[in-house]
């Protein structure tokens, strides 16, 4: 009798763990299967959001690239062209200047003559134009030009303007043997005959290095407007998602345009004081130089694992008009571009997990109701 007893008492709590067997093999399996989906769609979200970061790159650089190149296109069909000596191109100074003001990240704005002549308009809000040209204080703007007589003889001049262009100083300016005709800007907009936007280069007047602009007009003169790579890198830094991504602008043969640390853009070449611009490979940067060996020229997205953790990496050409074979390659961390998107994913886990443990005690009550004898009597 007494072993009847034991063995309806385990039977009276074994029944219930049974029972309740099924229901944490299905809460796990639920837990699981909802942490699987939200992966699947957390990874595809996160996929659009990456195409939507690149795009606004993208119309970022086009903001950057189309106004003043259509002001170009203005400007050679100007009577400016035809123009043949100072006195008669100041009357056009407020027009270069306007292009600047529309487009505050142009550095200057210029004509170059297939004679030699040359005018060119930069503004001087900075400290640093202000002490690179020895300005006046009250001088906001300065224009160089460049006169070729008859007898092949320059005349340089400076002229430091105040913001309404009157001339607050005009100053003789060493002959420096400056040729419009001989900078990579000219030669490359004539033989095009439209307009394009150079390869990356050093600026002849302040040493700085960027891109030019540029629209021949007929076979008379060359327009062109310069953009140092420091301003193309403040528009890639202001698109910056997260705190640890990488974005940079570069050309077909590794030449980086624009990097959000512009300090590393240039770089003194071995045994010269000569500078030149920077490689995709060489701003110091191992997941940069790790992704350059699988070629600079590859239009891909991918996942990689560098530098310890997985990289959502997109590589592609940037389609402007004028430009260059250029690529833009955006690097973010998988971890920070879904970091929301992973905390949701982990948090819905362990709900569902705690839920889950929550209804066992809820069960092992119930099946004891249910299978205590004397609730059966009843």
């Amino acid at each position: 009798m007494p072993e009847t007893k034991r063995t309806a008492t385990g039977r009276f709590l074994l029944a219930p763990l049974l029972g309740m067997l099924p229901l944490l093999l299905l809460g796990i399996t639920l837990s699981l299967f909802h942490y699987q989906q939200l992966n699947r769609l957390m990874h595809a979200d996160g996929n659009a959001i990456f195409q939507r970061i690149v795009q606004q790159v993208t119309r970022e650089l086009e903001n950057v690239y189309h106004p003043p190149m259509q002001a170009l296109n203005l400007l050679a069909l100007s009577k400016l062209v035809n123009t043949d000596s100072l006195s008669q191109r100041m009357d056009y100074l407020p027009m270069l200047a306007q292009v600047l003001t529309d487009n505050p990240q142009l550095n200057s704005v210029y004509a170059g003559w297939h004679d030699g002549d040359y005018l060119m308009l930069r503004p001087l809000g900075s400290r640093i134009n202000q002490q690179r040209f020895s300005a006046p204080q009250r001088a906001r703007w300065m224009a160089w030009h460049i006169d070729i007589d008859e007898e092949d003889n320059r005349h340089n001049s400076y002229l430091f303007l105040d913001e309404n262009l009157k001339i607050v100083e005009a100053r003789l300016a060493a002959d420096e043997g400056y040729d419009p005709r001989q900078r990579p800007w000219y030669a490359a907009a004539s033989k095009a005959d439209q307009r394009m936007i150079t390869t990356p280069y050093l600026f002849f007047s302040t040493r700085e290095f960027g891109t030019t602009l540029a629209r021949a007009s007929g076979s008379i003169a060359v327009f062109g407007a310069d953009l140092t790579l420091d301003r193309l890198s403040e528009t890639l830094r202001q698109q910056r998602m997260t705190p640890s991504s990488e974005l940079v602008l570069y050309t077909s043969d590794g030449v980086v345009v624009a990097y959000q640390d512009p300090h590393r853009l240039q770089h003194t070449t071995q045994g010269s004081s000569y500078l030149e611009p920077r490689h995709f490979n060489e701003l110091g940067s191992t997941l940069l130089a790790t992704l350059a060996l699988d070629g600079y020229t590859r239009e891909r997205q991918t996942i990689k694992t560098l530098e310890g953790q997985r990289w959502v990496i997109q590589q592609q050409r940037i389609d402007i008009m004028g430009t260059p074979d250029v690529y833009l390659a955006v690097l973010v961390p998988e971890t920070e571009l879904l970091s929301e998107a992973y905390r949701l994913r982990t948090l819905g886990f362990w709900l569902s997990l705690g839920i889950s443990a929550l209804l066992l005690p809820l069960s092992w009550v119930l099946w004891r109701v249910l299978l205590d004898p004397r609730n059966r009597d009843r």
